[in-house]
């Protein structure tokens, strides 16, 4: 498997708009979904993925 990040940012705001944390997708060779990871700056480690109205992505 050739894992590679998708050049997103996909920024992860609290309901006050406060950046919490960011979603990183990778591919398989840009075809299929390899992982999905969910980084946070939160002291205590989120129970469950962020909603999609809290995450912001931009391009690269």
């Amino acid at each position: 498997m050739s894992a590679e990040l998708v050049p997103v940012d996909a920024h992860v705001h609290d309901q006050s708009g406060e950046y919490i944390g960011e979603l990183l997708v990778w591919t398989d060779r840009g075809a299929t979904l390899a992982a999905l990871e969910y980084s946070w700056i939160t002291d205590e480690m989120p129970g469950s993925l962020p909603h999609v109205d809290q995450v912001m992505v931009i391009v690269r």
